[in-house]
């Protein structure tokens, strides 16, 4: 069995092209390889070749030629297939012999199992946030954002298990931090209802899910697992409540332990106090669709949340300056996706104001002040506040004396990325 690339993705650099690929392809096969693996791609390659901004299935074409070259000889491929359905079709065509699953089993290694048993639904797909490869790259052990025991399966504190005492759980917030939480001690054994002031579980991971110009549907799949697996497991949520101290207290006489995953928010408190009438809002209420944005658009933050609408907005026809106090953009980003963010916002034409001071929010925009002393006025319509991000930790006091035990996950703790959202969660839920 040998492995060989259908793509380089190196030839504007000297690498090889797809067909000089397909050669080498050619006289594997005549030296009388039982098995042909295709892949795709260096580590060295500035063009993207797994992540969640290449579509599902959009390297098939590469196998499907390979096999149409050499019916004769076996043929395994995966890259970027994270669909057992689409698969099981592929083959049923003739494109290739075997499908490679790869990172769709880190995500879920119970993915085969659901497919036959017909339990997709169930499954926890792959998101391609690439967070494996950036483990990887920083010679650590692999981890997954959406699969928190992987790497860990041997170790009990990673697994759930009976709980010695089974208690009475509230959990506060129905972001993945919180529901990761409310399935882990569901399943121990624990009496679990969560609350969530919103119309809808999913947290911010629902807003940005909408706005992500990769594959928003990868993202908002996770959400859909959570939707079924909730209601499978009947762990009670009460939407459209909020957690008020005055109300809670009725009812933790009820509770033995208490979780804020409250998330994160942007503070408002290190921007200059707007002028009265000018275009502010928050960046969640943008990602929600809850305002109306203005063609010109001044986004007030250069982190993952700032890229994100700042990305979403320039696809769709906004005129789009982000303001980042920072040396540079991206800086808590995921090391994968770094250079994607930056790739973006080049191709978009969104301008980026780095090393660079909000000194007034006014009705005609944002008046700044760069690292040179050089001041300036950005015009914008909307001026959207993407950052600092802080913890939402508001409920902390008010619940210490309401319960037996305290707890947070999440970004309520510190804020982070999805990654961290999950795994605090779930390691939360299996030791309660």
């Amino acid at each position: 069995v040998i492995r060989l690339n259908g793509a380089e993705l190196m030839d504007k650099w000297g690498g090889d092209s797809e067909d000089e690929c397909l050669e080498f392809i050619r006289q594997a096969a005549d030296c009388g390889v039982d098995l042909l693996s295709i892949t795709v791609g260096w580590q060295e390659s500035p063009n993207s070749s797994i992540g969640r901004d290449v579509p599902p299935g959009h390297w098939n074409y590469l196998a499907a030629r390979a096999k149409k070259e050499l019916p004769g000889l076996p043929i395994a491929f995966g890259v970027r297939l994270p669909d057992p359905v689409m698969a099981n079709q592929c083959i049923a065509d003739g494109e290739f012999d075997f499908w490679e699953v790869c990172r769709p089993l880190l995500a879920d290694p119970e993915l085969i199992h659901k497919a036959a048993d017909g339990r997709l639904n169930e499954t926890r797909k792959c998101i391609g946030s690439l967070n494996c490869l950036s483990r990887m790259f920083r010679d650590l052990p692999y981890n997954c954002t959406v699969n928190p025991m992987l790497g860990h399966e041997v170790e009990p504190e990673y697994n759930i298990s009976p709980a010695a005492v089974k208690k009475r759980v509230m959990i506060i917030g129905a972001g993945p931090a919180g529901l990761e939480c409310a399935m882990a001690a569901h399943k121990r054994g624990h009496k679990v209802v969560i609350f969530e002031k919103s119309e809808s579980i999913g947290g911010a991971l629902r807003g940005y899910a909408n706005h992500d110009i990769a594959n928003p549907e990868e993202l908002r799949s996770l959400l859909t697992h959570y939707e079924v697996m909730i209601k499978k497991l009947g762990i009670e949520v009460r939407l459209g409540t909020e957690a008020a101290p005055k109300m809670m207290r009725a009812l933790t006489h009820e509770v033995d332990a208490v979780v804020l995953a409250t998330g994160a928010r942007t503070d408002m408190v290190d921007l200059p106090i707007p002028e009265e009438g000018a275009p502010l809002v928050d960046a969640m209420d943008a990602a929600l669709n809850r305002v109306e944005i203005q063609p010109k658009v001044a986004v007030l933050g250069g982190g993952k949340i700032g890229l994100t609408l700042a990305e979403s907005l320039a696809q769709t026809g906004h005129e789009v300056t982000i303001i980042e106090p920072g040396f540079r953009i991206a800086q808590d980003c995921s090391p994968t996706w770094k250079w994607r963010h930056k790739q973006w916002v080049d191709d978009l034409g969104i301008e980026t104001l780095t090393s660079t001071r909000t000194l007034a929010i006014t009705k005609e925009g944002v008046e700044v002040e760069n690292a040179q002393g050089e001041t300036c006025m950005i015009e914008a319509g909307t001026v959207i506040a993407a950052g600092p991000v802080v913890p939402n930790q508001d409920l902390w006091m008010d619940f210490q004396w309401l319960a037996d035990e305290l707890h947070g996950a999440g970004d309520t703790n510190v804020a982070r990325d999805l990654t961290q959202a999950i795994h605090e969660g779930y390691q939360l839920g299996c030791r309660i």
